[in-house]
């Protein structure tokens, strides 16, 4: 441990994890294949998710709700309002699907 003039030492130091003997001992944590598995879940279940919300705010902007507005300001407020939110809701079904469908079957393999 290093320390500077006052006898104090040195922060990062302090910080570090302790370095072990071998360079080659596992510390029993995840394996560079199993991140990577978990990776790909993940990254899968993103993209379900953005298609997801994509699709449901696509959908909702063609079917509109028939309401009179008093200006196009309010107007174009209120379709971006409808979309964004038709596309929230489309994209938390489609992550909730792709957790029962692809993320849980993983996780119950992985806990075996």
């Amino acid at each position: 441990m290093r320390s500077d003039d006052l006898g104090r030492p040195d922060l990062l130091d302090e910080l570090a994890p302790p370095h072990e003997a071998s360079a080659d001992h596992r510390t029993g944590g995840p394996g560079v294949g199993s991140m990577a598995r978990a990776a790909g879940v993940t990254l899968v279940l993103m993209v379900l998710t953005s298609l997801g919300a994509i699709a449901g705010g696509w959908l909702a902007s063609d079917r509109l709700p028939d309401v009179e507005y008093a200006s196009v300001i309010w107007e174009g407020l209120a379709v971006v309002a409808w979309c964004l939110l038709w596309a929230l809701f489309a994209g938390a079904v489609s992550l909730a699907l792709g957790v029962v469908v692809v993320a849980l079957p993983w996780a119950r393999r992985r806990g075996r």
